[in-house]
């Protein structure tokens, strides 16, 4: 303790020998410290790595849907005429059901109730003919046709189609497809939309057929 005490008076007294080694120590620990130091990286701050998939729950909901709605609009024998919403699939009987079913006096034949419908459809369901109907038809007829013999465009099975001169099995079904997917013949002039039936052809069987 007394030899401590005298080095620290021998460097207070200006003893330069004593004040470096006073000094010494102090440097060594400073360097020691900043040599320590100098081994430890720097702390590096790490930033979360975005996921691909953080997203993905956002995409799903957010995805636009597609709507499915399609309009039929049903006219004719039906209670309730109008246009209909439905989704795509539907048939027939589907919109006949949403338009409050046939009247008593609609001719449920005259549609194909498990026909797929198709956006901005007519449906057109016909009425049964009546006597008057039928009489009104056969006067109209072109003299030298058969009277009752008139084939219904609208009603006629495919072999009662086939019963028109130079109509087929196949021709008959083109007109059964057209007459459905197109809500039923509005005039005769429509069979010229059949594929297979040409002027020659209709000018043979319009005085054969009504609507």
């Amino acid at each position: 303790m007394n030899r401590i005490r005298e080095f620290l008076s021998k460097a207070k007294a200006g003893d330069k020998a004593s004040r470096i080694a006073l000094i010494a120590p102090v440097v060594a620990f400073v360097f020691a410290l900043g040599w320590f130091n100098s081994g430890v990286p720097p702390t590096q701050v790490v930033e979360p790595t975005p996921s691909l998939y953080a997203d993905s729950g956002e995409l799903n909901e957010t995805e636009v849907s597609v709507s499915t709605d399609i309009f039929v609009h049903v006219t004719g024998a039906v209670a309730k005429p109008g246009v209909y919403a439905t989704e795509v699939g539907s048939r027939v009987f589907d919109i006949v059901a949403m338009a409050g079913g046939f009247t008593k006096k609609a001719d449920q034949a005259s549609v194909n109730l498990a026909r797929l419908v198709s956006d901005g459809e007519q449906l057109l369901v016909f009425e049964r003919a009546t006597s008057s109907n039928t009489a009104t038809a056969t006067s109209n007829a072109p003299t030298g046709s058969m009277a009752g013999t008139l084939v219904s465009l609208n009603r006629a099975t495919q072999s009662e189609l086939e019963e028109l001169p130079g109509v087929g099995p196949t021709l008959a079904q083109r007109i059964i497809d057209w007459r459905s997917a197109n809500g039923g013949f509005k005039s005769l002039e429509d069979l010229l939309e059949v594929g297979g039936i040409g002027d020659k052809l209709f000018a043979g069987i319009q005085g054969k057929v009504a609507l």
